[in-house]
């Protein structure tokens, strides 16, 4: 992923947050096993990125703070997992990124 490829990736979550009305998401935990989660395969587009490569899936929702209300059923990739709970990719992605910021 270079630099251009990550400000679309990020304009595109944020887009998904607008749209939604969410300020975040979280995992739903297993309802089986407290707090396990437990990623999924799937083809279909990430719902938070919309980007159509197939991958690991996570049951996530979101809080709406204007309806003061939890939003479901979202299916979400493992690059949106991590990016909703850090703010960023994983590192080994940012580093490629600034290696490509470099060059």
């Amino acid at each position: 992923m270079n630099k251009k490829e990550y400000a679309e990736y990020e304009a595109a979550v944020a887009d998904f947050f607008e749209r939604e009305g969410i300020n975040c998401l979280s995992s739903d935990s297993n309802e089986y096993e407290e707090g396990c989660v437990e990623p999924h395969f799937s083809w279909r587009a990430c719902d938070c990125c919309n980007r159509p490569l197939g991958g690991d899936r996570y049951c996530c929702s979101g809080y709406n703070p204007e309806t003061k209300e939890v939003q479901d059923g979202y299916s979400i990739c493992t690059d949106c997992y991590y990016y909703a709970e850090y703010g960023h990719l994983d590192d080994m992605t940012m580093m490629e990124i600034d290696e490509d910021d470099e060059e």
